[in-house]
C-alpha cells in the first residue's frame, strides 16, 4: 500500500523541471482559507455536474499567466481528487512549494480514503507545523480521528476547525460524522441543513439529510432534500422514481407526478411506478394523461389486465363503447381465467342489445375459475330463457338436429311476432364440425330476418348440438313467414 503514491512519478519529475527559478520570497502570498475553500467547493460541484474537464484548461492557462502563484496548480490537481494522479501532483507541489499547506491537506485526506492513517497523520502534522492552527489541516485531522474511531476527539477537532473557519465542507463533515453517532440525529440534521443551505451541490450530505428526515418522520424535509439531490443528477432515472415517493409521502401529488413523468421520459417502465403515475393522474383529474400512462403500462407488462380494465372504464365513461369493448377483449386475453372480466364485457354488450355476444361472454365467465361474480349465473340464465334455448342440446344426424332446432326457433318466432308482427325473412347458417362431432363454428351465410334473438337461438342451438363423429360442414336454412 505504501508504494501506491509513487505510481505516477513522472508528474513529480515534470513539475520539478517546470518549477520557476525564483525563490519562495518572490511567490504570491496564499489567498485566505475561506477563499480557497470556496474554490474547492466550486471544483467539487464541477465534478458532480460533469464540468471538471472544462476547468482543467482554465487552470493550466492561469498557471502560465501567474507563474508566481502555486494555487492554480493546486486547484488543477484537486480536480482529480481523490485519485492516484491527484495525490502524485499534490506530492510534487508540496515539494515545490513547501510553504503552501494545501497540498499536504489534500494528500492527507486522500491517505485517509486509502486507509493509510499513519501517513495521513504525518502530513497533517507537517501542515500544522508550517502553519499552526491552519483550519483545513484541523479538519483533516478530525477526519483522521474519525477513521481511527476516536469519536470524542474527532468531534472536538471538527468543532475547533469550524470555530476558526465556518466552511460548508467542515460543517458537512461534522454532520456526516454526527449522523453515525447513536442519538445524535437531530444534531446531524442541524449541521447538514446549514451546510447544504450554503452549498447545495453535495450528494452525500443531501442523501443523509433525506434519510435522517425520513427517520424523524419529517416527510417534507426529506422531500426537499431529495429534490435538491435529484437536481444534481437530472439524468438519473432511479433518483426521479425515489423522489416521487418522497413527494407523495409529503402529500405533494403534483410534484410526485412530475417526478414520475421525468422517470418515464428517461425510459423508466417499471410497472409499479407506471401504476403509481396513473393513480396520481386519477386523483388529479387528469384523465387524458391517465390513459397515456395506462397505455404505457400495457406495453410494459403484457400480462397486466388491470390497465386494460381501467381503460375500458374510461372509454365507457366518455361514451366510446367500441374502445371500451376492445380493452375488455384485451383484458380477457391477458387474464382468460378471470370470470369478472368476461362478465364486464357481457354486461357492456348487453346494454347494446347484442344478445348473442352477451351470452357468449357470460358462458366464458361461468367457465372461468377465478374472481367469480355471484350474479353472473342468474344473468346468463335470463338470457338463455330469452333465447328460448332447450334444456338439453340437440343430438343425432343433421336432419334430427335440424328438426330439433326448428322446434325452438318456431316457438321463439311465434313470441317475436307478438312484438314485431311484420317479422319475416330467411336465415341460413353453416356449421363446422370436428372429428369428435362437436361444432367449432357457426357462420351466418344469409340473414334477411335481421332478428338478434332468432339468430342467437340458431347460433347457440347449433353450436351446442352433438353431431355424428367426423368432419363435416352441414348447412341449415329456415324460412320465416307470419301465419295468414
Amino acid at each position: 500500500m505504501a508504494s501506491r503514491p509513487y505510481l505516477r512519478l513522472l508528474a513529480l519529475v515534470w513539475l520539478v523541471l517546470a518549477a520557476p527559478a525564483w525563490g519562495a520570497a518572490s511567490r504570491r502570498p496564499l489567498p485566505p482559507e475561506a477563499e480557497v475553500m470556496g474554490m474547492l467547493r466550486q471544483l467539487e460541484t464541477a465534478r458532480v455536474q460533469g464540468r471538471a474537464r472544462a476547468l482543467e484548461d482554465d487552470f493550466d492557462e492561469q498557471a502560465r499567466e501567474r507563474p508566481h502563484d502555486s494555487m492554480p496548480r493546486v486547484y488543477r490537481a484537486w480536480l482529480q481528487f481523490p485519485t492516484d494522479a491527484c495525490w502524485n501532483e499534490l506530492k510534487a507541489l508540496s515539494t515545490l512549494y513547501p510553504e503552501n499547506p494545501w497540498p499536504l491537506v489534500g494528500m492527507g485526506l486522500i491517505y485517509v480514503r486509502w486507509g493509510m492513517l499513519a501517513e495521513a497523520r504525518g502530513v497533517f502534522a507537517t501542515a500544522l507545523r508550517e502553519k499552526p492552527g491552519f483550519p483545513p489541516a484541523l479538519w483533516g485531522e478530525a477526519v483522521l480521528l474519525q477513521a481511527e474511531r476516536r469519536p470524542v476527539e474527532a468531534e472536538a477537532r471538527f468543532r475547533e476547525a469550524l470555530a476558526k473557519l465556518d466552511a460548508p465542507q467542515i460543517r458537512t463533515a461534522l454532520g456526516l460524522f454526527l449522523a453515525q453517532q447513536p442519538g445524535r440525529e437531530a444534531d446531524a440534521r442541524a449541521e447538514l441543513t446549514r451546510a447544504v443551505e450554503a452549498w447545495p451541490e453535495q450528494p452525500e450530505a443531501l442523501k443523509t439529510l433525506a434519510r435522517l428526515a425520513q427517520t424523524g418522520n419529517d416527510v417534507r424535509a426529506a422531500a426537499v432534500a431529495g429534490d435538491k439531490l435529484v437536481s444534481l443528477k437530472p439524468r438519473d432515472r432511479e433518483a426521479h422514481r425515489v423522489q416521487a415517493g418522497l413527494w407523495l409521502a409529503a402529500g405533494e401529488k403534483d410534484k410526485a407526478a412530475a417526478s414520475l413523468e421525468r422517470y418515464v421520459a428517461l425510459g423508466g417502465a417499471e410497472p409499479a411506478s407506471l401504476w403509481q403515475l396513473a393513480r396520481l393522474y386519477t386523483e388529479l383529474g387528469r384523465g387524458a394523461d391517465e390513459e397515456k400512462a395506462l397505455g404505457r403500462l400495457m406495453e410494459a407488462d403484457g400480462k397486466d389486465a388491470e390497465a386494460a380494465l381501467r381503460l375500458a372504464e374510461l372509454a365507457e365513461a366518455r361514451g366510446d363503447m367500441a374502445s371500451s369493448e376492445g380493452f375488455l377483449v384485451k383484458a380477457s386475453e391477458r387474464a382468460p381465467a378471470r370470470s369478472d372480466v368476461h362478465v364486464r364485457r357481457a354486461r357492456l354488450v348487453l346494454k347494446q342489445e347484442r344478445f348473442q355476444d352477451a351470452l357468449g361472454a357470460y358462458r366464458a365467465a361461468l367457465a372461468a375459475p377465478e374472481r367469480r361474480v355471484p350474479e353472473a349465473e342468474g344473468e346468463a340464465a335470463a338470457l338463455v330463457k330469452r333465447f328460448r334455448l332447450p334444456a338439453t342440446p340437440a343430438k343425432g344426424t343433421a336432419d334430427q338436429i335440424y328438426n330439433r332446432v326448428s322446434l325452438g326457433l318456431v316457438a321463439l318466432y311465434t313470441e317475436r311476432l307478438k312484438e314485431v308482427p311484420e317479422l319475416k325473412g330467411n336465415l341460413k347458417v353453416r356449421v363446422q364440425v370436428d372429428e369428435s362431432g362437436r361444432a367449432t363454428q357457426v357462420a351466418v351465410l344469409y340473414d334477411s330476418l335481421k332478428d338478434a334473438l332468432l339468430a342467437g337461438h340458431a347460433y347457440f342451438a347449433f353450436m351446442d348440438a352433438q353431431y355424428p363423429p367426423g368432419q363435416d360442414a352441414p348447412v341449415f336454412q329456415y324460412v320465416f313467414r307470419p301465419p295468414k
